[in-house]
């Protein structure tokens, strides 16, 4: 094992991103002096991706669930993602666009934004039973799209634990 400096690449939502791997811990091979990339090394160059994008890592995800006593599916439902999504980023197997991480962060930091979505998840769960006028219907999810376009353009840097 050896410790070296590393330039990585990696695509993320669209993008290709350079960044600096200060100490990558990696296997080298003592014949060829070969670089060996195995799954810890691989965690360790999304480590640092999220660190250099700022997107929440599995446990601050998880710390933001507990912190609200939510249950995956109930936080997937109001998030509008498939369970399996949540749970691959809670699992550190995919890693979450940047939208929905700032959607995570909204979510976690701010009463408003948990008290919109749990208002949409309600809104779309009535007008699948119940067929409201179109015009009314749409005139709702119109100001809940306007309130959520408005908490993205706010600051990403909300802490996680209230």
């Amino acid at each position: 094992m050896k410790t070296i400096s590393f330039d990585a690449e990696f695509r993320h939502d669209g993008k290709l991103h350079h960044f600096p791997v200060p100490e990558l811990e990696i296997p080298v091979c003592e014949a060829c002096g070969e670089k060996v990339f195995n799954e810890k090394v691989d965690d360790q160059i999304t480590d640092e991706l999220r660190r250099h994008l700022h997107l929440l890592f599995p446990h601050e995800i998880r710390a933001g669930l507990d912190r609200l006593n939510l249950s995956q599916k109930v936080l997937a439902d109001r998030l509008g993602i498939a369970e399996a999504t949540l749970s691959r980023w809670l699992t550190d197997t995919q890693i979450q666009s940047r939208a929905m991480d700032n959607l995570l962060r909204l979510y976690f930091a701010l009463p408003e934004a948990r008290k919109m979505l749990n208002e949409e998840e309600e809104m779309a769960a009535a007008a699948s039973i119940i067929m409201f006028p179109a015009a009314q219907r749409s005139g709702r999810l119109s100001e809940l799209a306007a309130r959520k376009a408005a908490l993205s353009k706010m600051d990403r840097t909300f802490p996680i634990s209230a």
